[in-house]
């Protein structure tokens, strides 16, 4: 059986790797960038996710900047790898 990414990685250790570069703690659907989120942290994120086996793109992940929205991308993104 292959390990995804969201077998590693709950929605509260995502939550703790965004606040690693917010302001404050957002609700899931609050729009993280309104929270301090920048573009340069999200390709952090992009390039940590790929090494977890993720592929997932900033585009992507702009399209919903919020937690639910970044988990239900990578939830998808790692379950068509499998």
């Amino acid at each position: 059986m292959t390990t995804t990414l969201v077998d590693t990685l709950s929605m509260e250790t995502l939550r703790e790797q965004l606040n690693r570069f917010l302001d404050e703690q957002p609700e899931d659907d609050d729009n993280l960038m309104d929270f301090g989120l920048t573009s340069i942290a999200v390709m952090q994120l992009v390039s940590e996710w790929k090494e977890m086996g993720v592929a997932v793109s900033f585009t992507e992940l702009a399209t919903e900047p919020t937690l639910s929205g970044m988990w239900k991308l990578l939830q998808a993104k790692s379950a068509s790898r499998g």
